[in-house]
């Protein structure tokens, strides 16, 4: 095996296991969320650290996403081409419109800092019913949910993983995604612990089997692969 799938498998391994654990943090650091613009923006000038440091564990989570779902994507290329292909596309696509959608939280979090409440509250209030910004970023997010069914159904039919690893994985995509839009915080916890499971022990597997199995993805043997045993 070269030099390059040997890196790729840790990469892909190590951002499996990091990415929900920084989703995790951010969830809990964050302040409250709410769908109701003025209460949203009170709740940021309360804790303006809080929601910029959630921020930035969001936007890190988001590029440690990427090469994740490049992962299980390369774990299914060879027996679920187009699951594998689907999967990471519409995941990767929900990926970016979710960076948006956290860069249009830090522009909420610099209307905390100067005067003009109303007129704020009014703009935010426009931002996020105009259909040219909703549709992109907030419907567009949903991407990522799509992309992690695809990925989690083709895992589990090809047996690469554990059922009920494929179900967290699917499950945490699921509500990690709809939380935000929901204003759900226990939404978003509850979907970032599924993930911290499901792509945590996926991302374990991956960094402790071999470059060969990397290349060509075995079927699951159990949870004695975590502890070397092959």
């Amino acid at each position: 095996m070269s030099r390059v799938d040997h890196v790729n498998r840790l990469i892909a391994g190590t951002c499996m296991v990091a990415a929900p654990v920084m989703l995790l943090i951010a969830a809990i650091v964050m302040p409250d969320l709410s769908t109701n613009e003025a209460t949203q923006l009170a709740a940021i000038a309360d804790s303006p650290d809080r929601w910029y440091i959630a921020s930035a564990l969001l936007l890190a989570a988001l590029a440690l996403a990427v090469p994740a779902v490049l992962g299980l994507a390369h774990m299914l290329r060879e027996r679920q081409m187009w699951m594998s292909t689907l999967g990471a596309g519409a995941a990767l696509v929900g990926i970016l419109a979710s960076v948006g959608s956290v860069a249009i939280g830090l522009v909420a979090w610099q209307m905390t800092q100067g005067g003009a409440p109303v007129q704020m509250v009014l703009l935010l209030d426009r931002v996020n019913d105009t259909a040219g910004i909703w549709i992109p970023f907030t419907l567009g997010a949903l991407g990522v949910a799509i992309g992690l069914l695809l990925l989690a159904g083709g895992l589990a039919m090809i047996d690469a993983v554990n059922p009920v690893i494929a179900l967290l994985i699917a499950v945490g995509g699921v509500c990690a995604t709809i939380g935000f839009p929901l204003a759900s915080e226990l939404l978003v916890v509850i979907g970032a612990a599924c993930l911290c499971v499901g792509l945590g022990v996926t991302g374990l597997m991956v960094l402790r089997e071999t470059d060969e199995d990397w290349v060509h993805t075995p079927t699951f043997r159990g949870f004695g692969a975590l502890a070397g045993t092959h």
